[in-house]
């Protein structure tokens, strides 16, 4: 038992004053959950730290060595290991993020969600300013009308994802890539609004059979005053 107020107990502090409150004593007492009859959760959780020689040696711990210590048997030796592994994951996840440079980059990263999906599907890729994948968002699923997207709920979930440049992305359950009417307009329409709010829309792909177009890269050329677009098909 600690002898301590209730509020100044590691759970409660956390749930008093938030979990970042916590010193890494406290912290590791958490994961411990209860002391023995020679030390309280918070002794044992200081005894630990000690004995391998301080929080930041807890990311190269091992499960032989955390038994060898006093107060620590199988269970909390393997829920300190969970805590530890979730942490490395997570840190593995945020150091490598796609990075977009061009339209292949973004078909080589949704490819396999889109490309043989029957119904047609809008994803939205939401990038930094160093142009990695901060999020992306499933936006629709439909019959085949990606005129039925909200152009709002596009930019509504880029503002909250606080991320300035956007790459929209949709499948053809046909396999032809060719844009229709239909997504011309909707690239139309999101590059107006992305304009308007200061967002860099940066292209519009959609995903065929082993092949994707590019509405950044269309090129426009004039002859005798009427406006030709060469349809750029990109296969694998």
């Amino acid at each position: 038992m600690l002898n301590c107020p209730v509020e100044e107990r590691p759970r409660e502090k956390a749930i008093y004053y938030g979990i970042e409150t916590l010193s890494n004593q406290e912290l590791v007492a958490v994961i411990l959950r209860t002391g023995n009859k020679e030390m309280s959760v918070l002794n044992l959780a200081q005894f630990l730290l000690d004995e391998i020689g301080g929080f930041q040696e807890l990311k190269d711990i091992d499960y032989q060595r955390l038994i060898q210590i006093k107060g620590i048997k199988q269970a909390k030796a393997i829920e300190l290991m969970a805590c530890i592994e979730l942490a490395k994951r997570m840190q593995s996840k945020q150091s490598i993020k796609n990075r977009i440079r061009q339209p292949k980059d973004a078909y080589a990263y949704i490819k396999n969600k889109l490309m043989f999906e029957k119904q047609e599907k809008v994803v939205l890729l939401c990038l930094n300013n160093h142009l990695e994948i901060v999020q992306d968002k499933l936006l629709f699923i439909g019959s085949g009308d990606v005129s039925l997207l909200e152009t709002k709920e596009v930019f509504q979930y880029t503002l909250r994802s606080g991320c300035n440049r956007i790459i929209l992305i949709h499948n053809h359950p046909s396999g032809n890539p060719k844009p229709s009417h239909e997504d011309q307009e909707i690239t139309r329409k999101i590059e107006m609004m992305a304009k308007h709010l200061d967002i860099e829309f940066i292209d519009h792909i959609i995903i065929g059979d082993h092949c994707y177009y590019s509405s950044s890269q269309i090129k426009s050329i004039k002859v005798k005053k009427i406006d030709f677009f060469i349809l750029i098909l990109y296969n694998e």
